[in-house]
C-alpha cells in the first residue's frame, strides 16, 4: 500500500514536497533496501539504543516520520505526484531515491519485521523531497539531523557526497591515498584524492577553510561546520559542487595547473572561494589563471614560513586570493605580498 497525501513546494531548496503515507510491507520492500545505497552509510547503533522503538513497533505504534529524498530535474509536466495516474511511474524515481533521515528507524523496521506478532499493515509515513540539487538536499540533511547523536556532520556530508558523486566516473580521477602511493604517474590523467575531493566539498558548501581544526574539539568543530553550512548561501547559488569539480578537471589540462591544484590546500582554498566566486572565475583562460597563480605563487614565497602554520595559511591565502581576484590579480608583487601579510 501506498498514497501520496499532500503536496507543497520547499522554497528555500526548492523542491517537490510530498507527504506520503505506506504500510511497512511497502517500506521493507522499497524504503529498507534503499539504506545501503550509501557507501559511508552509518553502521546501526547497538540493539539497547533502539529497544524501546522494537517493542513499541510490535505493539502499535505510529513511527516517526522518515525523510527520503530524490534527485531529479523537476518540470511542471511531471506534476502532481499525488494524482493515481502518476504513482506508478513515481515508484520508478525510489530506485534513485536516499534516506535523508530515519536510518536507524528503517534498521529497526527491519529487525523486527521477523519477531512474532509483528503486523505488516501497520502504516508508516514519511515525507519526499524531489529537488535538483544535491547541494540542496544537504543543506536540508545537514538541518534535519543538526545536534543528533551519533553522526556527526561530517559524517553526514561524507554519507551524501559518496552518494552524489560517482567517484569512478568524476572528471578528475579518484583514488585512495594508499593507490596515489603505490603508483607512479603513467599517463596525463588529472588525479585527485578522494578524501581532499570531500574535504573541498565541505569548504565549498561550507565557504570556509576551517574544517579540520585540531586545535578545536571534534564535537565542537563539527558544530561549526553545520553551522557555517547553515548560513552560508548554499540555498541560493546557481553552481553545484560537480561544476567546480569539472572546471578543475579541465584546468588540469595544463601541467602547471594539474601540478598547482593536486596540492589539498590549493584546491581546498580554492573550492572554498567558490562558493561566492565561480561564475567569475569560470570564464579566465588556463594562461591567465596560470599566470594568475604565479603572481599569487610569487608574493606566497615571500612569507616566512617559520612565522605561520603553512598549510593553514596556504588555504586562507588562496581562498583570499580567489575571493578577491579582481583586486589582486592586477597589481604587482610587492603590493599582494603586502595585502596577502596583513591577512596571514
Amino acid at each position: 500500500m501506498f498514497k501520496v497525501l499532500d503536496e507543497s513546494y520547499d522554497k528555500v531548496i526548492q523542491s517537490v514536497y510530498l507527504t506520503a503515507m505506506a504500510d511497512y510491507e511497502f517500506a521493507l520492500d522499497r524504503l529498507v533496501p534503499l539504506i545501503d545505497k550509501l557507501d559511508f552509510q552509518r553502521n546501526p547503533l547497538r540493539k539497547s539504543f533502539y529497544n524501546r522503538l522494537e517493542n513499541d513497533i510490535i505493539n502499535g505504534c505510529i513511527m516517526p516520520f522518515l525523510t527520503i529524498a530524490i534527485k531529479k530535474d523537476i518540470y511542471n509536466s511531471d506534476f502532481p505526484f499525488y494524482t493515481d495516474e502518476k504513482q506508478l511511474d513515481f515508484f520508478h524515481l525510489l530506485d534513485n531515491a536516499f534516506v535523508l533521515d530515519g536510518i536507524q528507524r528503517l534498521n529497526t523496521l527491519k529487525r523486527v519485521a521477523s519477531m512474532p506478532n509483528f503486523d505488516s499493515t501497520r502504516p508508516i509515513f514519511f515525507n519526499i523531497l524531489i529537488c535538483s540539487s544535491m547541494d540542496r538536499l544537504l543543506y536540508r540533511m545537514v538541518t534535519l539531523n543538526n545536534g543528533q547523536k551519533p553522526m556527526t556532520a561530517r559524517h553526514q556530508i561524507e554519507v551524501l557526497a559518496n552518494n552524489i558523486f560517482d567517484f569512478n566516473n568524476l572528471p578528475i580521477i579518484s583514488v585512495s591515498e594508499k593507490q596515489k602511493t603505490a603508483s607512479k604517474k603513467t599517463s596525463d590523467d588529472a588525479t585527485m584524492n578522494k578524501e581532499n575531493l570531500i574535504k573541498a566539498y565541505i569548504a565549498y558548501i561550507s565557504g570556509s577553510v576551517n574544517i579540520d581544526n585540531q586545535k578545536i574539539i571534534e564535537s565542537k568543530m563539527d558544530e561549526l561546520i553545520t553551522d557555517q553550512i547553515m548560513e552560508s548561501n548554499i540555498t541560493k547559488r546557481d553552481t553545484e559542487y560537480y561544476d567546480i569539480i569539472s572546471y578543475v578537471s579541465d584546468c588540469m589540462q595544463d601541467d602547471y595547473l594539474r601540478d598547482w591544484f593536486e596540492v589539498p590546500n590549493n584546491f581546498i582554498g580554492f573550492s572554498a572561494a567558490m562558493s561566492n566566486k565561480f561564475a567569475y572565475i569560470k570564464s579566465i583562460s588556463h594562461n591567465k589563471l596560470a599566470n594568475s597563480i604565479l603572481l599569487f605563487e610569487d608574493a606566497f614565497s615571500s612569507i616566512n614560513v617559520s612565522k605561520i602554520k603553512l598549510g593553514m595559511a596556504r588555504r586562507r591565502m588562496v581562498k583570499y586570493y580567489f575571493e578577491n581576484y579582481e583586486k589582486l590579480s592586477i597589481i604587482d608583487n610587492n603590493k599582494l605580498l603586502d595585502k596577502i601579510s596583513m591577512e596571514i
